[in-house]
Formats: C-alpha cells, structure tokens, sequence
C-alpha cells in the first residue's frame, strides 16, 4: 500500500508536504510575521494582462465592461509599482470612441492610485469624449455624478464605483 506522504502534527498542521503549494501555504501558516502569498511569487508574471492587450480583447468582441474587469482582476495580482506601470504604459489600438477614453480614464485612474507618471498616450486628445457618456439607466445618473473617479469625469465618462471591481 501507498506509504502517506503527508502527516499531520501540532493542531491538524501539515508536516512533509509533496507540493510546492502545499509547503508555500504550510510556511504562510507558520510564520507569525507579516507574509502573504505574493511573497512567494515571482518578480513578474509570465503573461500580464496590459491594457494593450485588453483592448485587442474589446476590438475581437469581448464586452468593454468584462474586458476591464478581468484587467482589474488580473492587475490586483500585480507585483509591485514597477509592474503595474508596465501594464499600463504600452498604447493600446484604437477601437472606438468610447473605448479609447474609458481606457485612457482606465489608464490614468490606476496611475493616480498608486502614485504614477500617467502613460503619455492616455491624454492624447482621441481619448476624450466630446459628449457625456451617461449610464444606461436615469436613475443611476446622480450617484454616477457622484461616484465617478475623476480620470472618467474628465473625459466625459459617468460611472458608479462599482463598475470598477467585481464581486
């Protein structure tokens, strides 16, 4: 029969793990500091989502509002200042109007956050909106006044703060 690989000791703790996995999150569960799984990773993930890349996505027919959320998504892994503007600094295609400044709001809002240079191809003047894009319903256009970041408003974006994460 199959010796176990794994046994436990202590409080139900894993000793002799056969995974790195196993072992990262034993470690992180020994350590009484301040360590978080990011520690583990490492200095650069092999195919980050950029916002070049993002709009390729919209422009093959993704929805905007899913595109930008799995950039979100993929940006909360990201490993440090020096990544994050790598994400952001490569210009992306031209795909619409609306597209162009909600990526260059996208853009500049992230730069702002983490206390970036705004990549230079976010202000060029194709990435504003002569016209306010509204939400969809009436309803939400007083809270999206409001909520807006101030990348968006400037552009002519409204939007609430919940179309800038997912649950």
């Amino acid at each position: 029969m199959w010796e176990m690989a794994v046994t436990r000791c202590g409080y139900g703790r894993l000793r002799d793990m056969s995974t790195p996995s196993e072992r990262i999150f034993a470690q992180l569960e020994d350590d009484e500091d301040d360590t978080e799984l990011r520690d583990f990773l490492p200095p650069q993930a092999r195919h980050p989502m950029t916002l070049a890349r993002t709009a390729d996505r919209i422009a093959d027919g993704v929805a905007l509002r899913e595109a930008a959320a799995d950039f979100l998504d993929d940006l909360r892994w990201a490993r440090g200042h020096h990544d994050v503007a790598q994400r952001i600094a490569e210009r992306p295609r031209d795909v619409d109007p609306r597209t162009d400044a909600y990526l260059g709001a996208l853009a500049e809002h992230i730069a702002a956050e983490r206390a970036l240079a705004v990549p230079p191809w976010s202000v060029e003047a194709g990435r504003f909106l002569t016209r306010i894009w509204w939400p969809r319903y009436p309803g939400l256009w007083a809270r999206a006044i409001v909520e807006s970041p101030a990348a968006f408003r400037r552009r002519g974006i409204l939007l609430g703060a919940g179309m800038l994460s997912r649950v």
